[in-house]
């Protein structure tokens, strides 16, 4: 069974033209809260602890870690963000292509963390990264993972959105992709990306489901998960 849609055998090459020499878009990027929630709740402090994020981006959330005192090194697809964040955050960062690379770090890590990352492997991919994952953890070390598990969209039949919580609303929405059609992005389906965790030495330990609306009137929303998982 496949975690998300059926990729063809040219995706790695999709995603490396989607992202390989992207350039930041923002000269401004913030942490993201409900991951630092998440991390506080899964981790506590991260003070002093060793911290690994795959796929930094524009590394708001690297510095954020290494602002709250922890030895972080980070590694992304991206030989722009790389260099950018290198200058920026002067940590220990490096390319590095998930699912299929080695992890370059001698060390082991208390926290190791990913967002919109594993979504652009395919399901080998995935099992590699997580095999990778389990072999660079410390024995009470902490993986998380946040992936999208669907986009909607307000369904042509509904007249708008409600402004009062109903319990049923969704069933106004319809399955809609918000990022580009040229975005190589998968939607993966959570019990699927657990079982093969739990193939590579992870225990599920904790999760997270984020519902938020992607525009002014709510006709767009999105749908986030959050894993986390502790080795065997």
């Amino acid at each position: 069974m496949s975690v998300g849609k059926i990729v063809g055998s040219n995706f790695a090459s999709e995603v490396d033209s989607y992202w390989v020499g992207k350039e930041k878009d923002s000269p401004f990027s913030c942490p993201n809260v409900s991951l630092f929630r998440l991390i506080g709740g899964a981790v506590g402090s991260i003070k002093d602890k060793r911290v690994l994020e795959v796929g930094f981006a524009h590394g708001a959330d690297l510095m954020e870690c290494k602002r709250r005192g922890a030895d972080v090194v980070g590694l992304d697809l991206n030989p722009n963000y790389v260099e950018t964040v290198k200058t920026d955050s002067q940590c220990d960062v490096r390319v590095f292509r998930a699912g299929t690379d080695a992890i370059p770090f001698d060390c082991k890590f208390d926290l190791i963390y990913s967002r919109d990352t594993i979504c652009y492997l395919t399901d080998d991919e995935l099992k590699q990264f997580f095999g990778q994952c389990a072999n660079k953890m410390e024995p009470n070390g902490r993986l998380i993972v946040q992936f999208i598990e669907t986009d909607l969209r307000l369904s042509s039949s509904a007249k708008k959105s409600t402004q009062n919580f109903d319990i049923d609303f969704l069933k106004h929405y319809v399955p809609h992709q918000i990022h580009s059609e040229t975005n190589p992005i998968r939607f993966l389906v959570s019990d699927v990306v657990i079982e093969i965790a739990v193939s590579s030495n992870l225990l599920l330990v904790g999760s997270k489901r984020m519902l938020q609306s992607y525009d002014l009137n709510e006709e767009e929303l999105r749908v986030d998960k959050y894993l986390i998982f502790k080795k065997v």
